[in-house]
C-alpha cells in the first residue's frame, strides 16, 4: 500500500470518527460534555486539514503551500524567526540564498561536506549559478515533502540582503519567488522596523554591502523591497516587541498555520543564523541607540525616507 493510500485511509477514518462524534453531540444535550470535548474536536480537524492538504498535494490537485519570511538586516527578523520556530510542528531554514557569496571565503576553500553549491563554486563547475538555482529548488520541494508528510510546516527565511542590499543589480521579484512560485502556493511575511534604527545597526556592524553609502539609498533599496506586497502581509518589529502573543498570532494566520503555543520563554534554545541582535529571552521595546548629529542630518534630508514614513507609517527621529 503506497504512502497516499494510507494517508488517504487515515482521513477517511478520523472524518467518520469526527461524525460520530458529532451525531452523539446532536442527539445528546450534554452541555459540559461539548465543552470538555471542544479542544478535542479542534485538533481533530486541525489534524484532518493536513491530511487533506498532503493527499491533494500528492494527487496533483494544488501546489503545496510554502512559507517565506522577507526582511531587511538588523531589523529584528531574527527574534520574530525564533518565535516562530518555537512553534510545535514548525520547521524553519534560516537565511536562504542560492547564489549569494556573502560571508563565503574566496580565498581558501571552507569545509563544507554537505553543501553542493559552494564546493561547485570551489571547482569552478561552468554556469554555477545556474546549476545552484536547480539544486536550490530540488532541495526545497524535498524538504518541504518530507516535512508536510510528518505533519509540518516548513518556513523559509530569505536572506533578503542578499537581493537588495549589495553592489549587484536590484531584482524586479526576490530571488526565492522566483525560483519557487512555479513549485509552491508561497505565503508571505514581512517584517520591517524603523530605517533609522535598522540603517544604524546595518552600519555599526559593517554590513553595508552597496554604494552610496547613505540612508536615503538604503531608504530608496526598502521602498523597491516593499513594493510587490501588500499591506496586510508586514508586520512592525515595534508592534511585535510591544504585544509580542498578539502579534505571533497574526503571524501565524497570516502564514495559514495553526498556532499551538504562545509560550515565548524558551526561545533562545533555537539556533538560527543571523541571531546578531538582542540578547535575553525577555521580549520587550528597547531604547533607540544615540543619533548622533551628522545621521540626524541625513535622515531628516532624505527624501526617501518621506516616502517610508508616508508607506509604513514611521515617524523621524
Amino acid at each position: 500500500m503506497s504512502e497516499s493510500t494510507d494517508l488517504k485511509t487515515l482521513q477517511q477514518e478520523l472524518q467518520q470518527a469526527l461524525s460520530l462524534i458529532n451525531d452523539y453531540s446532536a442527539t445528546h444535550n450534554d452541555t459540559s460534555k461539548a465543552v470538555l470535548d471542544t479542544d478535542g474536536l479542534n485538533n481533530t480537524q486541525s489534524l484532518l486539514e493536513r491530511c487533506a492538504a498532503v493527499v491533494n498535494a500528492d494527487n496533483g490537485n494544488t501546489k503545496p503551500t510554502l512559507r517565506i519570511i522577507h526582511h531587511f538586516a538588523c531589523s529584528g527578523g531574527s527574534l520574530i524567526s525564533k518565535c516562530l520556530a518555537a512553534q510545535p510542528n514548525v520547521f524553519l531554514l534560516s537565511e536562504l540564498h542560492p547564489t549569494t557569496r556573502l560571508g563565503m571565503n574566496m580565498e581558501k576553500a571552507a569545509y563544507t561536506p554537505r553543501d553542493i553549491t559552494t564546493q561547485a563554486i570551489y571547482g569552478r563547475v561552468p554556469n554555477v549559478d545556474e546549476l545552484a538555482e536547480k539544486l536550490f529548488v530540488n532541495s526545497i520541494i524535498e524538504t518541504e515533502k518530507h516535512i508536510r508528510e510528518r505533519g509540518g510546516y516548513l518556513v523559509i527565511r530569505a536572506h533578503t540582503h542578499a537581493d537588495y542590499c549589495t553592489d549587484n543589480p536590484i531584482p524586479e521579484v526576490d530571488t526565492l519567488t522566483r525560483l519557487l512560485e512555479p513549485h509552491f502556493d508561497i505565503k508571505h511575511l514581512v517584517t520591517v522596523r524603523n530605517p533609522i534604527d535598522s540603517f544604524m545597526s546595518l552600519r555599526d556592524n559593517g554590513w553595508v554591502h552597496f554604494k552610496p553609502d547613505s540612508f536615503d539609498e538604503y531608504c530608496g533599496r526598502l521602498l523597491k523591497f516593499l513594493e510587490p506586497f501588500d499591506k496586510e502581509q508586514i508586520i512592525k518589529y515595534e508592534s511585535f516587541v510591544e504585544h509580542p502573543e498578539r502579534e505571533l498570532k497574526n503571524i501565524t494566520e497570516l502564514l495559514g498555520m495553526t498556532q499551538l503555543s504562545d509560550d515565548l520563554e524558551y526561545i533562545d534554545i533555537f539556533q538560527i543564523s543571523g541571531d546578531s541582535g538582542r540578547s535575553g529571552i525577555e521580549i520587550k521595546p528597547r531604547p533607540r541607540k544615540e543619533v548622533r548629529e551628522e545621521y540626524e542630518q541625513e535622515v531628516s534630508s532624505s527624501p526617501c525616507f518621506n516616502q517610508v514614513k508616508q508607506v509604513l507609517s514611521y515617524k523621524g527621529i
